[in-house]
């Protein structure tokens, strides 16, 4: 009789221990079509801004593991295409393509990877890093990158992103034109912003 009494307060113990599986939180995210990428730099003659909007169908998948536990992302590719992109003007967006060897490499993508916390989806700007990989005219590389986070009245979720970078990070040349006359800088910034909505199948 007592070993009964005893597995009895032993089960009812364990019910009410917290457990892994019910503090993890998973969040499916659909890319949305106003989404877009833009890498920004200069000339000794003027600035530029080359921007390629997102016409993919990607869907973000993040974990939110329990506590002590950075949040990670199960699927966190978004792919844009190099083709895509467009400088303002004729010439430089044709250079910029072919700086970017947008034929041999059609897409840039985005791989996230996690988050340092858990971020907090409210009207207000919410500022985190993240890790994350670009890959960029063939190259890929990992990158630590300033994030904020902005929920909308309306249901979507707006994730933006960027750092300065150089040509040679990604093994790129920087372009000239006129007989070297007009000189591309090494610096770009380059700028995700993503526009997400929860998946409501999930």
């Amino acid at each position: 009789m007592k070993v009964v009494i005893g597995v009895f307060i032993f089960l009812i113990i364990c019910s009410f221990e917290p457990r892994e599986e019910a503090a993890t939180l998973i969040h499916r995210f659909i890319v949305q079509p106003s989404s877009q990428l833009i890498i920004s730099g200069k000339t000794n003659v003027s600035s530029f801004q080359c921007v390629s909007l997102y016409t993919g169908n990607d869907t973000l998948v993040l974990r939110e593991g329990g506590i002590g536990t950075k949040p990670f992302f199960e699927k966190g590719m978004v792919a844009l295409e190099a083709a895509a992109f467009d400088c303002g003007m004729k010439v430089m967006t044709s250079d910029f393509k072919n700086t970017i060897k947008a034929t041999e490499n059609p897409y840039i993508t985005i791989y996230f990877i996690s988050f340092e916390r858990v971020p907090v989806y409210t009207n207000s700007k919410d500022q985190f890093k993240g890790k994350l990989k670009i890959s960029l005219g063939g190259v890929t590389k990992p990158f630590d990158v300033d994030c904020t986070i902005e929920a909308k009245s309306n249901g979507l979720i707006h994730l933006k992103g960027g750092r300065n970078f150089v040509f040679k990070d990604f093994n790129l040349e920087a372009p000239t034109r006129m007989m070297g006359l007009v000189r591309v800088d090494e610096n770009l910034d380059v700028n995700f912003h993503l526009v997400l909505k929860l998946d409501p199948n999930f």
